[in-house]
Parts: structure tokens; C-alpha cells; sequence
């Protein structure tokens, strides 16, 4: 109570001190900075100049992109706006004159020849800009988005956090680098996607929401794009060291060439860090199973190099490489029962694209990538590898690679697109109980998929923009039949079923009304689906007390959902509300299941396997953000969602919670930013979660407040960052599932303590 007594007086202080740090101008200029497909840019730096002098009034654009120029004497004046990886934006002649607040909105396009654009879909996205990751004490990406409203993390360790939009885990998200699948190899989700980026890599990173993704399969409850940076015009180079509490480091360079028609950019990154403590001064290794030798030492280690080529032959035309290679070895993850002793990982991408067209095609873009991971896990950091034939007592081998590509085509306002991609994934476990015996616990399994898709947006009027898509997709998977568990699918799930293919519909409608007060409602329908992946149908494990099986019968997940939005907008404020119903048929989920056939060699009674169950996900999200003035900024936002399923007895599904749903949250900042120095304080809330599914042994877990501070300097190109997250020093831990997986340790990983950071670069 004491904590949230101290925030609410250091909100309340900055927030009756900030309207009086700048006196009423005569005029000012505001608005909203997007990129090219609506996504609202914060960050960029955007200056009015008298024209005829060198008097100029500068502003930096919040986290919902909007900015404010006050105190602006009448006259004409030249407005300009710049942020890394988009063009400048430049208005000449704007006349201002005394008394009036001018709304003047812009679009920046990306740099000249340094992207092909990968846009998710026609409707407005959030984005998290990569100077904005940079302030944040985030190792990794999936902790980083988490910051944006609806989206939280699930933490497995002091890195790899799991990325949850909306109650929907990271299996029913699609989470792309530069529109790429890239897959983890671990069956315990160890290495999600955003783990096998770097920081130092990333450029902005898109959100889209719910059931509206007709341009890549699979993307149920929404898309995170992971847009990685590109030359920009002129040389370049960047130099950061990062570091922080329990002994975090990570130094990372980039060099880049930009001349038309020629680009290029490399790189190289390194992070490691200790094993963090919890606001009690207790490591995340101790009291969890690891060796004595294990408790101080590094927590990861990860180094990444990447580099891209881009050249335009021909006016209009933009060919593009890009490679990265990412080793991280020693990564402890005590929510599991082993720990990764290598993780490595190898993307290609490569696009053509052709812009500029006359006639019925207007623009043709073409993508090819290839990803591969390399995984390695076992318990030899842990106790339980003590006194065994090998230095581990269990330990699975894991591969995963991805080949796939689009067409895309635009016809006047309709986009047409093919996708097609090719995933295999296999991972061999070996365990001391069964004599190191490989069991093929993902079995040699090939995803196919080929789909269609068509998209149209239409701006019916000044006021109203229509647009709606479909989608048709047939996916296969299907497993080697000389390594699949057969006997553990029928002696619990009654079906011995290698290979399935599906065929299915998608689709949505969207439509958003603009009124002359200021208010704009947006509201659509969407239907997506999702296919279950190669662990949920055909995972086989023998284990002590209880197998852990796949179930070949499980049908795709079917999610309908209703998005409702209303914003209004009134010169300096924003104010944002949505409500969300997904109605999904067939979530997958995880229930325990005793045998229901006697097979020769499958010795155990019981098992935890999937099911598909009815499920529903539900919630809403408020932001109010307001331009206090040119250099103060306030914001508050607030996310809730509930999950529940139709309990089904006689399939095993006894409780109406579903797991990790995360809890009522609140974040509410102030921030004080002149493009050359800011500080900001923030609060961060999280409510109690109560509705837990016992049936997997999930507890209720008790709500909490914490602040952060943060500021820093830019001078020229130098740069200092540096910050203080959980100011008060809380022991807290956020929601989490005790069994979802196979090797899950059942232990609540706590957060970090009182910690700090600091981050230096130079770039010219």
C-alpha cells in the first residue's frame, strides 16, 4: 500500500507541475506521425522554422505518435519530420497565425531504395520503435513489446520471453522477422521467435490484433512483424555498449553504404548477462534443482552477426539479401527442467519488388527465406544430472527449419498474394531412466502449406474506408511413419493416424467512420484459422509416472471474433477504447488423460496430452494519451481479458479456465522530452489473477505496483540512456502455467529487483 501511495504522489506532482512549465503560446501546430500503412510512428523529431529566420521550435513525438509545437508566433513556417528508416518530411509555407491549434498529420514513407516493404494487412497497427526498445531494460524482444498495451510476456528466465496478445499464447500468434517464419526448435518453446533476433537489429516492430490476418496463415488471435534496419543514404556506423545490474553486457556495432542504387549494412551483437535476483535478493537459480557451480554462473550468452545488400537495376525496382547468424549457448531457464547448452540459429531472406506501374498492376513484390535452429538442451547445470552414466540425465536434440516465400500483387486497391511454405521439425530426448534410448519425441514432421489471398480497401468517402479480404489455404502435416509413437497415440487418444490435410476458409470485414467532432469508430468482423503444429499432433514421450503424448486427432482451431473500437480526438488529446469478443472452436488445450487402450510398452496409466475444446476470449483496452505541452507528455492505458472454455467431461475437460490468461494491467507515464534530453516515470499496475486452470496446477496469482524511471541525453550523435526499474524494490512474479509442457519445473519465476541500466552509443 505504501508503494502505491509513493507512485500515485509522484504522478500527481508531475502532473500539477507540467501545465505551467510552458506558458500559452499563440499558436501552435500538433498531430499524429504514421508510417506508410497507418501504423502511429513515436519518437521522431519533428521542428517548425520561421521561414526568414532561424527561429524554430522543436517537439518529439509520444508513444501514440502524436506531438505538439507551441508558442509559435504568426507567420509562415517550414515543418519538418525525421525518424531513422523513413524519408524526411518536409511542409513549406504553413501559416500560422495567433490563437489557433493547427492539426497537421503526416505520413513518412520508408527510406529511399533500404526496404521492401512487408505491410500485415490494410488496417492501422501499433508500433514499438527500436529507439524506443533501446530505452528499455528489455534483454530480448518478446520482454520489450510487452510494453505495448494488450501484449504481455511470459518469462521462462533472464531471456526468451514468450510474447501473449490478447490471451492468446505465442502458438496462435504468428510472430515474423521481416514477414519470414522463423520457428523455434524447442518442444518446450524455450527459443520463441524473438529470440532469434538481436536488439541491435531491430528497427521498429509492428503489432496487428486479433482475427484480421488474411496474409499469412495461422495468425488466430494476431501478427507481430519484427522489422529489422536498412542503409540509410551516406555512410554510417553505430557503436552502443549497454550494461546493467547482475552483470548484464552487451556491446553491438553496425556499418552501413548507401549511394543509389546500391546499399549495405553488417553487424555484430553480443549479450550476456548473470542470474538475476528478486526483490528479496534471491537468485533465479536458487532453491530450483541447479548445481552449486551452476548458481553464479552466466544466465546467457548470445552473439549474433547479420548483414543485407539492396540494389535498384531499374527505376522502380528494388532487389534485396539479407543474413543473420545467431549462436547462443549456456541460456538457464528455471521454469523448465533443463537448460539450453546451445541454441543456434541461421535466417535468409531475399525480395524483389517493383513499384510504379502503369495500368491494372500497379506493384508486384517477391519474397524467398529460409530459416534454420540448432538446439541442444539438458539438465547438466542441475542436480538431477548428478551421478549419471553421462553429464545429463535427460537431454532432447532438437531441429527446425522453414523454406517458404509470396507473390504479391497490387491491382489498383486489391492486393492478390500466394504464400506457400515448407517446415520440418524433429527432436530425439534421451533419458537415464531408459538407458539414453532415443525416443522420437518429435518425429520427423513436414508442414506444407499453399494458400491464396485477396485483399480490398476502399475509401468510400473523406469519412469512411472499407476493407475486407479472404483467404483459402490447404495444409498438411504429416509424420515419418518409422519414427512416430503410434502405440502412445492409441493407448491414449485411440488413433494411430500419421499425415492429416485441412482446408480452410478465411476472411474479414472492417469498416471505419470519421465524424466532424473529432470521434472515429472502427468495428469488423474476422475469421482465421490455425492448424495444430507438429508437437500437439505428434509428440511421444515415455516418461517415470506420467508419458507426455500428442493427439493426431486434433482438428484446427477455428477463432471468430468481433473488434470493436471508438477514439476521440480533440487537439491535444487521445483518447482510445476497444472491446473484443474471439469465439474459438477447437482451441487446442492441455488436459491430463488416463489410458484409454492396454498397448504393449506403454507401462504408464496416465499421460498430459491435448484436446480441442470451445473456447472464448474476451476483453478491452482504453489509452488516454495528452500533449500537456510541446515537451511534456502523459499516458495511461489500461488492458483486460478473460478466457474460458466449455468444460467437456467426457474428453477430459473438467474446469472452465483457461491457462495463461493474463490479469488486469495498468501503465500510466509521464514524460518530459526535447529531442536533445528526456526523463520519464512510470507505474505500472497488475491485478490479482484469480481465474486459473487448476486442472494444470496453476495457482491464483497476487497483484502488484512498481515504478521505473528512466531518462537520457542526445548530444550530436552521441547518446546516453540509463534507467531504474522496479524503483521500490517489489518481490513479484506475473502469471504463468505450471505444466504446460513436457520438462516444466512447476516454479513461479520471479521478476527482477531494484535494478539499473545504462546504454552509450555514437553515431555518425
Amino acid at each position: 500500500m505504501r508503494t502505491h501511495i509513493w507512485i500515485l504522489a509522484v504522478l500527481a506532482v508531475a502532473l500539477g507541475a507540467a501545465p505551467g512549465v510552458a506558458g500559452e503560446g499563440p499558436a501552435a501546430v500538433l498531430g499524429i506521425i504514421t508510417g506508410p500503412d497507418g501504423a502511429r510512428l513515436p519518437g521522431a523529431t519533428v521542428s517548425a522554422r520561421l521561414e526568414g529566420s532561424e527561429q524554430s521550435v522543436r517537439a518529439v513525438s509520444n508513444s501514440s505518435g502524436m506531438y505538439r509545437l507551441s508558442d509559435l508566433p504568426t507567420g509562415d513556417y517550414t515543418l519538418m519530420a525525421l525518424l531513422s528508416g523513413f524519408e524526411p518530411y518536409t511542409l513549406a509555407g504553413l501559416f500560422v497565425s495567433a490563437g489557433v491549434n493547427q492539426v497537421v498529420d503526416m505520413r513518412l514513407r520508408v527510406a529511399t531504395i533500404s526496404e521492401i516493404v512487408t505491410v500485415t494487412g490494410f488496417s492501422p497497427r501499433d508500433s514499438v520503435e527500436g529507439a524506443r526498445t533501446r530505452e528499455s531494460s528489455a534483454r530480448d524482444v518478446g520482454e520489450a513489446v510487452a510494453e505495448a498495451t494488450g501484449i504481455h510476456k511470459l518469462r521462462k528466465g533472464g531471456i526468451a520471453s514468450d510474447v501473449v496478445m490478447r490471451g492468446f499464447q505465442s502458438k496462435d500468434l504468428n510472430v515474423l522477422i521481416d514477414g519470414q517464419r522463423v520457428y523455434g526448435a524447442c518442444p518446450n518453446h524455450m527459443d520463441p521467435a524473438p529470440f532469434h533476433v538481436d536488439f541491435a537489429e531491430v528497427d521498429r516492430i509492428e503489432v496487428a490484433k486479433g482475427p484480421f490476418d488474411i496474409n499469412n496463415q495461422g495468425s488466430l488471435g494476431g501478427v507481430v512483424n519484427i522489422v529489422t534496419k536498412k542503409a540509410e543514404t551516406g555512410l554510417h556506423a553505430t557503436g552502443t555498449l549497454s550494461t546493467g545490474s547482475y552483470g548484464y553486457v552487451n556491446p553491438s556495432a553496425t556499418l552501413s553504404f548507401s549511394r543509389a542504387p546500391f546499399s549495405i549494412l553488417g553487424g555484430y551483437s553480443y549479450r550476456r548477462s548473470d542470474a538475476y535476483t528478486d526483490g528479496s535478493g534471491k537468485r533465479f537459480t536458487e532453491g530450483l534443482n541447479y548445481r552449486p557451480e551452476s548458481l553464479d554462473s552466466d544466465a546467457f550468452r548470445v552473439g549474433t552477426i547479420w548483414g543485407n545488400v539492396s540494389f535498384s537495376p531499374f527505376a522502380g525496382h528494388l532487389a534485396q539479401f539479407s543474413y543473420s547468424h545467431q549462436e547462443s549457448d549456456h541460456v538457464l531457464y528455471p521454469y523448465l527442467q533443463m537448460d539450453a547448452v546451445y541454441d543456434d540459429t541461421d535466417r535468409l531472406n531475399a525480395g524483389y519488388q517493383v513499384t510504379g506501374l502503369g495500368g491494372l498492376v500497379r506493384s508486384v513484390r517477391i519474397q524467398a527465406y529460409f530459416s534454420r535452429v540448432d538446439h541442444w538442451m539438458t539438465d547438466e547445470y542441475r542436480a538431477s544430472s548428478l551421478n549419471r552414466p553421462r553429464e545429463y540425465s535427460m537431454g532432447t536434440l532438437a531441429g527446425t527449419q522453414a523454406l517458404g516465400g509470396k507473390i504479391e500483387t497490387m491491382l489498383r486497391n486489391v492486393k492478390v498474394g500466394v504464400e506457400a511454405y515448407h517446415r520440418e521439425w524433429n527432436a530425439s530426448t534421451l533419458l537415464a531412466g531408459a538407458g539414453y534410448a532415443p525416443q522420437y519425441s518429435i518425429p520427423d514432421v513436414r508442414t506444407d502449406n499453399f494458400g491464396l489471398y485477396s485483399e480490398y480497401a476502399r475509401s468510400l468517402s473523406d469519412r469512411v474506408r472499407l476493407s475486407f479480404g479472404g483467404r483459402l489455404d490447404t495444409v498438411t502435416t504429416a509424420a515419418d511413419g518409422s519414427r512416430v509413437p503410434s502405440d502412445l497415440h492409441y493407448a491414449y487418444n485411440s488413433t494411430r493416424l500419421t499425415s492429416r490435410t485441412d482446408n480452410y476458409p478465411s476472411g474479414n470485414v472492417r469498416l471505419g467512420v470519421t465524424t466532424s467532432l473529432g470521434l472515429q469508430f472502427s468495428g469488423g468482423i474476422g475469421h482465421t484459422v490455425r492448424v495444430p503444429d507438429a508437437r500437439e499432433r505428434y509428440f511421444g514421450l515415455k516418461r517415470m509416472g506420467s508419458d507426455w503424448v500428442g493427439n493426431p486427432g486434433l482438428k484446427p482451431s477455428r477463432n471468430t471474433g468481433l473488434d470493436g473500437g471508438v477514439s476521440f480526438r480533440h487537439e491535444g488529446l487521445l483518447v482510445e477504447s476497444n472491446l473484443y469478443f474471439n469465439r474459438i472452436a477447437d482451441y487446442v488445450t492441455v488436459i491430463p488423460q488416463a489410458k484409454v487402450n492396454m498397448v504393449a510398452g506403454v507401462m504408464n496409466g496416465n499421460a498430459r496430452t491435448y484436446q480441442n475444446a470451445d473456447a472464448r476470449i474476451y476483453g478491452g483496452e482504453i489509452l488516454v494519451s495528452y500533449l500537456l505541452s510541446t515537451r511534456f507528455f502523459f499516458s495511461s492505458d489500461l488492458s483486460f481479458v478473460r478466457g474460458t472454455r466449455t468444460p467437456a467431461p467426457e474428453r477430459g475437460i473438467l474446469t472452465p479456465n483457461l491457462a495463461e490468461i493474463p490479469p488486469v494491467r495498468s501503465r500510466t507515464t509521464m514524460r518530459y522530452d526535447t529531442g536533445r534530453m528526456f526523463a520519464e516515470v512510470e507505474a505500472l499496475f497488475s491485478g490479482a489473477q484469480r481465474h486459473v486452470d487448476t486442472l494444470l496446477g496453476e495457482a491464483p496469482t497476487p497483484g502488484y505496483g512498481i515504478a521505473n524511471l528512466k531518462g537520457g541525453v542526445n548530444y550530436r550523435g552521441a547518446s546516453l540512456r540509463l534507467g531504474l526499474n522496479n524503483l521500490f524494490g517489489r518481490r513479484y512474479v506475473d502469471y504463468l502455467s505450471y505444466q504446460r509442457d513436457p520438462f516444466r519445473s512447476g516454479a513461479r519465476v520471479y521478476e527482477p529487483g531494484r535494478n539499473w541500466f545504462l546504454s552509450l552509443s555514437y553515431r555518425f
